[in-house]
């Protein structure tokens, strides 16, 4: 139980609870400096590409950017990001080179492999919700035939037409998701009360944006602008008083979280100042936003788990789909 009081919403008397598989999308290796400041100089780590699969045990309604045929007494199967694609060669020539930037890597065997493997047929998942469209989030939306899509406010300009370079990272594929198939939030800074049917933008704590996804107080989205536009983190009730907030990339390393390192930034090939975060400003608010939030929360009530974290990882592992959190 938790021992100090939460901001967090208390249990309903028939409180729906989800379970969360991680899973490992692949790995790239990362150097501090593009992301932490101060660090030293060849600093590196081999971090994994996260993905969560949430299960909703129904009933539910129709949840914004779900099929109605989803409205069902059945589960309801969420993907939250997808890692890296499973092969290099589906990725464009730029996306490649950026890659072999990021040796040592291992692509295979993607998402949709392990959800087999596990008992779940791709085709199963109903939805796939994207903390943001970056290539090493977005993963192979082809391997999910009746999957929608569902991104930030803005996640779609993005896919279609970039942020106008600001480095190698931020190169976007026209076409990377179904279009037909795909939708995005609407904008939580517009009027209050957007977001279709039940689902509304509340705040809750210091965020000023969240969804309540199924209305029954499950899931909760989380407005966390900064890293690009239409960030998401995604807030899952497991138990009465334990949840997990999957952060994306929010944050690449824990040491921010603590304030012991800020965001790091680095030199363009035009001379320019780059940084990892298309708007330093706000994600530096929005990773605030997630420190006083563990101080508003029970101790122990929530855990925090970023896309990249190496060594989450490997403590968690053992509990990747078909096991859970």
């Amino acid at each position: 139980m938790a021992s100090t009081p939460s901001i967090l919403p208390p249990a309903l008397p028939n409180q729906t609870y989800v379970t969360v598989s991680p899973m490992a999308g692949g790995f790239i290796t990362l150097s501090d400096k593009f992301f932490v400041h101060p660090s030293l100089p060849n600093a590196k780590r081999t971090v994994p590409s996260l993905a969560f699969l949430i299960t909703h045990p129904g009933p539910n309604t129709t949840p914004y950017g779900a099929s109605p045929a989803n409205s069902s007494s059945r589960p309801f199967n969420l993907m939250f990001d997808l890692g890296l694609r499973r092969a290099k060669e589906r990725y464009p020539e730029a996306l490649q080179r950026h890659i072999e930037g990021r040796a040592p890597y291992q692509l295979e065997p993607g998402i949709a492999a392990q959800l087999e493997a596990g008992g779940l047929d791709p085709g199963e998942v109903d939805l796939v919700m994207l903390s943001h469209v970056h290539y090493d989030h977005h993963g192979d939306p082809e391997d999910y035939p009746n999957a929608r899509f569902l991104v930030g406010y803005g996640g779609l300009d993005v896919l279609e037409h970039g942020v106008g370079g600001k480095g190698s990272h931020q190169h976007f594929v026209p076409g990377t998701l179904p279009l037909e198939r795909s939708s995005e939030l609407p904008n939580p800074s517009g009027e209050k009360g957007g977001g279709g049917g039940e689902g509304k933008w509340k705040p809750l704590g210091p965020f000023p944006a969240t969804l309540d996804y199924f209305s029954d107080g499950s899931v909760f989205v989380v407005d966390t602008p900064g890293h690009l536009p239409g960030h998401l983190n995604l807030l899952c009730r497991l138990a009465e008083h334990r949840w997990v907030m999957l952060c994306g990339d929010t944050y690449h390393d824990r040491r921010l979280l603590t304030g012991e390192r800020e965001i790091g930034t680095w030199e363009g090939a035009d001379g320019g100042t780059l940084c990892i975060h298309l708007d330093p400003e706000k994600a530096k608010e929005s990773i605030r936003r997630l420190r006083e939030f563990e101080g508003l929360v029970g101790e122990g009530e929530v855990e925090l788990v970023a896309a990249h974290e190496e060594e989450w990882w490997e403590r968690n592992r053992g509990k990747g789909f078909p096991g859970k959190l």
